[in-house]
């Protein structure tokens, strides 16, 4: 019997990659015509027969799949439209999918990007190297918010490091030198690089840290970090900052303090990340680390199609600005002339 012919086979014969393979099977239009050529001229040798209906599949619209693992995610939901205008803007469709992506599941999900003829992925996780590679040889990968530093493939996202580094020097030169940090899983790189931004900080300006004001929670939840802040304030040993890595967060950072009898900002000023809705919502308004959460998914979008419409894996990567907007939460001498 003879053995069956893989896309890896394919693509070795012609000189190309395999996700390469992959997109003139399915969306041929996108691929230069010598490239096809080249393809077809290989699948023939190797007694593979390309698809009568290719002239029918190439007025098919194209299809950018984008993972991510909470679409109940305020920031998230941000890079899904920024990602779906972009779509749009290229006459391509945006499919969201909900999954957490661990190693065993990657077969699945390849398996569904194949079914649904996927162009390309968004990824909003960042996800082992192996996973990547297994992914990225079947389909183009930009990674958005969260990428893997160790891979070469290509990622949109923010310097998280100096964003949080000038958040916490913020504070700091408003007096504030004892400043409590509440972050979110560590499996996220955000928040590996937001916490090193934050104890750099502290540790260039000779400033202790001590260990029970860094809360260290398993995922970015209200509940969770209003009992946190709660417990760490029945202590008694208070701190008169908080840095949270998320506006939700510092929602909840401010809700317990201010439920404890004491005053957002004289007491304890509050910062969070993202400039979500949520924290102009609150009272006082929330001083936050502005990230451009639907350009994000914008320039993500964007690259996908610029990879596959090239015909090219090669990309650089981009990191976007963030900005920092000072409200009522850390503005004492505002509070101060108001009174």
């Amino acid at each position: 019997m003879s053995k069956k012919v893989t896309v890896s086979d394919i693509a070795a014969f012609a000189g190309v990659s395999s996700a390469t393979v992959s997109r003139v099977i399915n969306h041929r239009e996108l691929v230069k015509a010598q490239t096809v050529k080249s393809v077809e001229d290989a699948m023939m040798a190797l007694g593979v027969y390309p698809k009568q209906n290719a002239v029918q599949d190439s007025y098919s619209r194209n299809i950018i799949v984008l993972n991510v693992q909470d679409i109940r995610n305020t920031f998230y939901q941000q890079i899904m439209d920024g990602a779906n205008i972009s779509a749009k803007s290229h006459g391509c469709d945006l499919i969201i999918t909900q999954s957490s992506l661990k190693r065993d599941r990657i077969p699945d999900f390849i398996r569904l990007l194949k079914n649904v003829k996927a162009s390309g992925v968004i990824l909003l996780s960042a996800l082992p190297t192996q996973s990547l590679d297994a992914i990225s040889q079947e389909f183009p990968i930009v990674q958005c918010s969260e990428y893997n530093p160790e891979s070469n493939l290509p990622y949109v996202s923010i310097n998280n490091y100096e964003s949080a580094k000038v958040a916490t020097e913020y504070l700091i030169a408003s007096g504030r030198h004892k400043i409590a940090f509440l972050n979110g899983p560590l499996s996220y790189q955000y928040a590996i690089e937001r916490r090193r931004g934050y104890m750099d900080a502290m540790n260039n300006y000779d400033l202790s840290v001590r260990p029970d004001w860094c809360i260290q929670l398993p995922k970015v939840d209200f509940d969770m970090a209003y009992t946190s802040v709660r417990k760490m304030i029945d202590s008694r040993i208070l701190p008169n900052a908080i840095f949270a890595v998320s506006d939700i967060l510092a929602a909840a950072a401010l809700k317990a303090v201010t439920q404890s009898g004491l005053d957002v900002p004289e007491d304890i000023s509050v910062v969070g990340f993202d400039n979500s809705p949520i924290s102009v919502m609150t009272s006082p308004s929330i001083t936050t680390v502005s990230q451009p959460a639907y350009q994000l998914g914008f320039c993500a979008c964007d690259m996908v199609h610029d990879i596959v419409s090239n015909n090219s894996l090669d990309s650089r990567s981009i990191m976007l600005n963030t900005e920092f907007i000072i409200r009522e939460s850390t503005q004492l001498q505002l509070k101060r002339k108001n009174v």
